[in-house]
C-alpha cells in the first residue's frame, strides 16, 4: 500500500505551500591538530604561560574589530593552516636562551628549507580542499552509508578488501541493467525449460510455464489477469508496472550517484596523495635543517614518526590515477574505496594527517619570520642575564608595511611616559611588550637590535573594562594591580624570576588627586623589587614630578610641537623629560565639538 501511495505521489504530486527554510549556518571547520610547537618540548621550568589578558590587550592573536593581528604581521601567513596555528603561539614563551639562539639559526636556515622544497615539489597547499575532504571523512555523519560500505562492525574487515569492494561496485553498476533484463529473461526462460525437458513447445504450454515462473512478477500478474480484465485489475496492473519503472529509475539513479561518489573519491584521493607527498618532503627538509640544532631533537623524533606513517599512506595512494571512463579505471574502483575507507578508519593515518596540518601551519609561520628577517623588518636579539633589556630603533608591528617612527628604549631604569593624547605613548608601551614576547619566542623582534635578560612573568594593565558588573572602573583597575603584585610577591626571588609590567593610565577611574597619590604609592612599592621592570603612561604630572630624582625611574615624554594656530605636530619620538602640554581641548577641537563647549572650557 505504501509503494502504491509513493507511485501516486509521483504522478499526482500534492501541492503544498512553500515555506522558507531557515538553516543554521555551520561554523567553518577547523581541523584540530596534535602538532606541538618546538617551544612545548622544553622543560616546564623554562616555559611560562602568557595570560589571555596580555594576549588580548596586545591583540596578539585576535582583535575586536577583525583587523590584522600582531602575529599576522610577524608571520605573514599564506594559508588557513598557518593562520590557525597562531592560537597556539599566544600561550607560552621561554627563558631558555639556548633554544632562542637555536631558533634564530632555524630562522636563518629556512632558506635551506625553501631551496630543498623548490626542488621536491611545485604543489601548493589547498587548505579549503583538504578541509573539505577532512569534513567528508571525519565530520559529516553517515560516512559508511553515503559511500556504500558495510556498517556492521563484525563485517568491517570486508571494507578493507579491494576484491569485495570491487564486487560491490560491479553490483551497483549492473543493477539497472539487471532490473531491465529480468522481464526478458522471464520470457525466454520457459523455452529453455521446455527444451531441456523435451516437451513439445506450444503456445498453451509456454503460457502455463511462463505464468508459473512469473507468478510473483508483474508480467505473470499481467498474464493471469488478461482472461478477465476489469477496471480495478487494470488499475492494479498499471500501478504494478509503475512500481517496476520506479524500481528501474531508482536503480539508475543509485548507479549515477555511485558514479559521482567514485569520481569524488578519486579526486579526494588524488588531492590527499599530492598533499601527503608534499608533507613528507616538507618534514624531511625541516629535519635536515634542524639536524644540528640540539634543542629541536625531541620534535625531530615526532616528525620522523609521523613522516614514516605518511610514507606508508603515500605508498597506498601513489598509484591512484585521474578518473576516466575506461575498463581499467573501473577495475580500480574497489582499491580506491579501500583507500578511502582507510583514511576514514585508520587512527595512525588520522593522527599523522592532523600532525601534518599543524606542522605545515608552523612551517609557514617560520617562513614568514624568515622573510621578515631578510627584508630587514625584524632583527635578532642578544641575551644578557646580567643586565636589563634595551631595544634600539624599535617600532610597532602593525606599521611594518607603512611609514613608521622608530624609538630606542633602555630599561636600566623604569620608564614613565607623559604626553598629550594621540602622541603615541601607549604605542611605545605595546611595542616594547610585543618585542619582549617575540624575542622570548623567536629570538627576534621589530627593532634594529636588542639586548634582553629574559622575563619569567609578563603583566599587562591595559583596556581595563568598565562593566555593569560588581566592579566600578576604579575597582577593576585596583583588582588588576592587586593581581599583579600578588604574582610578584609569589615569585620574588631575583635569582629565579623577573617581571615585566605595563601600565596604561594608572588608576584613571577615580579623581585625579587620589589617582595620583595611589599611583605614586603603587610605583614606589614596585621599585622595591629589583627583579621588576615596568613602563607607565600617564597624564598625571604629579606622579612624574615625584619620581623626578628617582634612581629607579626615568621620566620620558613624546615630543609634540605646538604650531602657531594651536594645532599639534606629533613626531612620535620619545625623549627624556616631563610633558607639560595639555591635549584634551585639542582632541575635542579635532572632533568638531561645538564652539560653545570649547569656549567655555578655555575660559575655565
Amino acid at each position: 500500500m505504501i509503494e502504491i501511495q509513493n507511485v501516486l505521489n509521483i504522478f499526482f504530486p500534492i501541492k503544498t505551500e512553500t515555506v522558507p527554510e531557515y538553516k543554521d549556518e555551520k561554523p567553518p571547520i577547523k581541523i584540530n591538530t596534535n602538532f606541538k610547537l618546538p617551544l612545548a618540548y622544553l622543560e616546564s621550568s623554562e616555559l611560562y604561560t602568557l595570560s589571555d589578558v596580555v594576549a588580548n590587550d596586545l591583540e596578539l592573536a585576535a582583535t575586536s574589530n577583525g583587523s590584522v593581528t600582531m602575529y599576522e604581521h610577524l608571520f605573514q601567513p599564506e594559508h588557513l593552516f598557518a593562520k590557525n596555528m597562531i592560537q597556539d603561539w599566544k600561550n607560552q614563551y621561554t627563558t631558555n636562551q639556548e633554544y632562542l639562539k637555536d631558533t634564530q639559526q632555524i630562522v636563518l636556515d629556512m632558506a635551506l628549507y625553501k631551496d630543498s622544497m623548490s626542488r621536491c615539489s611545485q604543489y601548493k597547499i589547498n587548505c579549503e580542499k583538504i578541509t573539505s575532504i577532512w569534513s567528508d571523512l571525519k565530520v559529516e555523519d553517515d560516512f559508511l552509508n553515503r559511500y556504500g560500505f558495510l556498517d556492521w562492525e563484525m563485517l568491517a574487515e570486508f571494507n578493507e578488501s579491494s576484491y569485495f569492494l570491487q564486487c560491490l561496485t560491479l553490483m551497483n553498476v549492473l543493477s539497472p541493467a539487471i532490473s531491465l533484463l529480468i522481464p526478458f529473461v522471464f520470457l525466454i526462460f520457459p523455452f529453455l525449460i521446455l527444451k531441456i525437458q523435451g516437451i513439445p513447445i506450444t503456445f498453451d504450454v509456454y503460457m502455463v510455464v511462463l505464468k508459473d515462473l512469473a507468478r510473483n512478477h508483474f508480467i505473470g500478474k499481467a498474464l493471469m489477469t488478461m482472461d478477465s480484465l476489469s477496471f480495478d485489475k487494470v488499475v492494479y496492473l498499471l500501478l504494478t508496472f509503475g512500481l517496476y519503472l520506479m524500481q528501474i529509475y531508482q536503480n539508475i539513479h543509485q548507479c549515477q550517484n555511485f558514479r559521482k561518489s567514485i569520481i569524488n573519491i578519486n579526486d579526494n584521493l588524488l588531492e590527499m596523495r599530492d598533499y601527503v607527498k608534499y608533507s613528507i618532503d616538507s618534514m624531511e627538509s625541516f629535519s635536515v635543517v634542524t639536524k644540528l640544532v640540539p634543542t629541536y631533537d625531541k620534535i625531530r623524533v615526532d616528525i620522523r614518526m609521523h613522516c614514516d606513517n605518511l610514507k606508508q599512506l603515500y605508498g597506498e595512494l601513489q598509484n591512484i590515477s585521474p578518473f576516466k571512463n575506461s575498463v581499467s579505471k573501473f577495475s580500480e574502483s574497489g582499491y580506491m574505496l579501500k583507500c578511502y575507507y582507510r583514511l576514514y578508519s585508520s587512527k595512525y593515518y588520522e593522527d599523522s594527517l592532523r600532525y601534518s596540518i599543524g606542522f605545515e601551519g608552523y612551517i609557514n609561520n617560520m617562513l614568514g619570520v624568515h622573510n621578515n628577517f631578510f627584508s630587514g623588518k625584524v632583527a635578532f636579539a642578544d641575551f644578557d642575564v646580567s643586565g636589563n633589556c634595551s631595544f634600539e630603533e624599535q617600532y610597532y608591528p602593525a606599521l611594518v608595511n607603512e611609514q613608521h617612527v622608530k624609538n630606542t628604549c633602555n630599561f636600566n631604569k623604569n620608564m614613565i611616559i607623559s604626553s598629550p593624547n594621540k602622541s603615541g605613548k601607549t604605542t611605545i608601551l605595546k611595542t616594547t611588550t610585543l618585542n619582549i614576547i617575540f624575542t622570548q619566542q623567536f629570538g627576534c623582534g621589530f627593532y634594529k637590535s636588542a639586548k634582553l635578560n629574559p622575563y619569567t612573568h609578563i603583566h599587562s594593565y591595559l583596556n581595563i573594562p568598565d562593566t555593569s558588573g560588581r566592579d566600578s572602573l576604579f575597582q577593576a583597575e585596583s583588582r588588576r594591580c592587586k593581581e599583579i603584585i600578588d604574582v610578584i610577591n609569589q615569585h620574588k626571588d631575583p635569582e629565579k624570576y623577573r617581571h615585566w609590567c605595563t601600565f596604561d593610565e594608572l588608576y584613571s577611574g577615580t579623581n585625579p588627586d587620589e589617582a595620583s597619590r595611589a599611583g605614586h604609592a603603587f610605583l614606589k612599592y614596585l621599585t622595591g623589587f629589583p627583579n621588576v621592570n615596568f613602563i607607565l603612561t600617564t597624564h598625571y604630572l604629579s606622579i612624574c614630578k615625584k619620581f623626578k630624582k628617582s634612581s629607579c625611574i626615568e621620566n620620558y615624554k613624546m615630543e609634540v610641537n605646538v604650531r602657531e594656530d594651536g594645532t599639534f605636530e606629533y613626531t612620535y619620538k620619545i625623549k627624556k623629560g616631563i610633558s607639560k602640554i595639555k591635549g584634551g581641548i585639542r582632541v575635542l577641537k579635532d572632533m568638531d565639538y561645538p564652539a560653545e563647549i570649547i569656549n567655555t572650557l578655555e575660559k575655565l
